[in-house]
């Protein structure tokens, strides 16, 4: 039954019959017809094959291939120093942490005051934090220069911690702000280097989030 509606349909559009059984124009149509038809098959074809190798590119991207770690200090020894710098310094911001207060929506000059010693104390402490990592030797130039860029973005936070006090001590009750770099916060900037993924793994040494409005002395 298949065969015979198949036969029919061909005889229908000349397809089923010999070319040289055509009068002429008959033969040009049929061959015309033949051409569109392969050529719709091999752009098909083509299309597919595309399909496919972009959809393994993204696959291979996402879930195969590891992220090239563009901020990570190549020196083995490093990070370990590293680790143990920061955490001394993220223990001794905490030991100058004073919540007892809880949230302040309206704080008195006296308690910005206070607010802003805090800061400055946790500041310095930062600031010796980011001064001691970069003292710490590598054996390669790109390490070396990973490091620079990572403290000059460093002081840029530092720097704006600064600018909040003095507004803190001023009595004005502003929100804490950070200096913009490639369209973000510049914290951005050091997450990548403190990170896990193309980073160092050093958490303890991203700034810390002491300057929240969410928890204040």
């Amino acid at each position: 039954m298949f065969t015979s509606h198949f036969s029919a349909a061909a005889r229908g559009t000349g397809l089923g019959r010999s070319l040289a059984a055509m009068p002429p124009d008959e033969q040009m149509t049929v061959a015309a017809t033949r051409r569109s038809t392969l050529g719709r098959r091999a752009v098909g074809v083509l299309l597919a094959v595309a399909c496919a190798g972009i959809a393994a590119m993204w696959i291979y991207g996402l879930f195969i291939a590891d992220p090239e770690p563009v901020y990570r200090i190549e020196d083995a020894s490093w990070r370990p120093q590293a680790i143990a710098i920061c955490a001394a310094a993220d223990a001794a911001i905490t030991s100058l942490s004073d919540t007892t207060g809880g949230f302040i929506t309206d704080p008195t000059p006296e308690q910005m005051r206070r607010r802003a010693d805090l800061a400055d104390q946790a500041t310095a402490v930062l600031d010796q934090m980011v001064s001691d990592l970069v003292a710490v030797p590598v054996d390669n130039d790109d390490d070396r220069l990973r490091l620079d860029v990572f403290a000059e973005h460093y002081r840029m936070v530092l720097a704006d911690r600064l600018r909040y006090t003095t507004a803190l001590r001023a009595g004005d009750n502003v929100e804490y702000t950070e200096t913009v770099v490639a369209g973000g916060p510049v914290t951005n900037v050091i997450t990548d280097f403190t990170a896990g993924v193309k980073g160092n793994d050093i958490p303890l040494c991203s700034p810390p989030a002491d300057l929240s409005r969410s928890v204040q002395p």
